[in-house]
């Protein structure tokens, strides 16, 4: 565990920053005079930017490496967010949220990290300590950034806490991380947009096309469970946290046990085969949300919505990293990355228009279509996948 110690370090505290700010986001902007319109067409621009630019970023850290790239975009999003805690127009938000919409890709980059440094056979290990690391950002961080928030000046506060933390995780890239380059005699091309050429990514649609699935179901899920837990059980914003802290709580483990998971529950090899169970375990979890009667049972059916999400993203990289050449791994995560966003993009709007439509609880059977849908894909690719070996 202790050898990657590195790669850990930098993704607790790139969320654990964002986690400190994320939960006072909206109501800050409501404090300037931001319209709900405004800021879900703000946060909509964000995930815009992030399809647009996750393949760029990843092609430039295959040509000049993942520890500049990441060093150089941390740093100017240190920036942006302390300039966030001074500025009280929504226009020059607006601008900051463009360049960090463009910049912030600390975890793509360290997936591709996990992929050049770690070997294959351990690297669901890997990924599933990583998104322990995640999810425990997420208990913690909200919990700091209440306190401060309710200082004088609280938002000032959270954005300079926010920036040191993230000029902190460029101080660790710089001293931790190896600078991993594809060297240039391997590189068939001059510059990262021709390497757009050289990949076929036509053998990368099934690890997107899971990506989409899998990110779709939990953003219809995010935009649904908090409205969800008020209607239906009238609870505080307190017991809400709590709620939210069990279900990263539960992310947390899943994450730090994912290598010993995979041995017992996934016995298969086939990645595809892992991620149909997964997807199953993570529809029954949205179904149980939406049929249950009362809160026990509700933050219950919680647990395998946690852990099977956190596994799906495992095994989608394995996946994914199958699919791609040793020079242009950061060129495929990026575009994986994009396929996330798309999601990002459009599930809200779609959730938020079914739950116009049919109630609360349809979000959550939405959030099981999609599960389902990536069960079914999983399902069909593990055949094919056979029928090729054989």
């Amino acid at each position: 565990m202790f050898k990657y110690s590195y790669i850990y370090a930098i993704v607790f505290l790139d969320l654990i920053s964002i986690s400190l700010i994320i939960p006072v986001w909206g109501t800050h902007l409501r404090s300037l005079g931001a319209s709900h319109f405004h800021i879900a067409l703000l946060g909509s621009t964000y995930s815009f930017l992030q399809f647009l630019s996750g393949t760029p970023i990843g092609a430039l850290s295959d040509h000049y490496g993942r520890k500049i790239v990441l060093i150089v975009t941390i740093c100017i999003c240190a920036v942006a967010y302390f300039l966030l805690g001074c500025v009280k127009s929504f226009i020059l938000i607006v601008l900051i949220r463009v360049l960090q919409g463009c910049l912030k890709h600390s975890q793509l980059l360290c997936k591709t990290l996990v992929n050049d440094q770690v070997p294959a056979d351990q690297q669901t290990t890997i990924y599933g300590r990583m998104n322990g690391f995640s999810s425990l950002s997420f208990v913690i961080g909200p919990i700091i950034g209440g306190h401060l928030m309710e200082k004088s000046e609280g938002f000032y506060s959270l954005a300079c806490s926010t920036a040191i933390i993230f000029l902190i995780n460029a101080l660790v890239v710089y001293f931790t991380v190896p600078n991993t380059k594809v060297p240039k005699k391997e590189r068939k091309s001059a510059s990262p947009l021709s390497d757009l050429m050289e990949v076929n990514w036509k053998e990368c649609w099934p690890a997107f096309s899971l990506k989409m699935l899998g990110a779709a179901a939990l953003f219809a899920y995010f935009s649904t469970v908090g409205l969800a837990m008020n209607e239906k059980f009238n609870l505080s914003p307190s017991e809400a946290g709590y709620t939210g802290a069990l279900q990263g709580l539960t992310g947390g483990i899943t994450g730090f046990a994912a290598g010993k998971i995979e041995n017992i529950i996934f016995p298969s090899k086939n990645p595809f085969t892992k991620c149909f169970y997964s997807f199953i375990m993570l529809g029954l979890g949205f179904v149980g949300l939406a049929l249950a009667p009362n809160l026990i049972i509700f933050m219950a059916a919680m647990v395998p919505i946690s852990a099977s999400s956190t596994l799906i993203r495992g095994f989608n990289n394995e996946i994914m990293y199958e699919q791609s050449s040793s020079d242009h791994k950061g060129l495929v995560a990026g575009a994986g990355a994009s396929a996330a966003a798309i999601s990002r993009f459009l599930a809200p709007i779609i959730c938020g228009f079914t739950m116009d439509m049919f109630g609360n609880n349809s979000g959550f059977l939405l959030s099981a279509l999609f599960s389902f849908t990536g069960a079914v894909l999983s399902l069909c690719l593990t055949k094919k996948s056979k029928a090729h070996v054989e």
